[in-house]
């Protein structure tokens, strides 16, 4: 299993861990709700050419 990608939730600024579902392709996108402040994300999730996952987080309504 893959270490979670740290990234920072757009509404709040806290430094949140995203676990990323291999299984689910290589390009992924949902909403999650931040584990701080229950703001809700989309979240974008791609994996790179050489095999490492990347991953942004937006505000629902950007």
């Amino acid at each position: 299993m893959m270490e979670p990608l740290s990234l920072n939730c757009p509404y709040c600024g806290e430094v949140v861990d995203l676990d990323v579902d291999e299984s689910g392709g290589s390009r992924q996108s949902f909403v999650q709700d931040c584990p701080v402040c229950c703001r809700p994300w989309q979240v974008e999730v791609l994996l790179d050419p050489g095999g490492g996952w990347n991953a942004s987080l937006r505000k629902e309504d950007e």
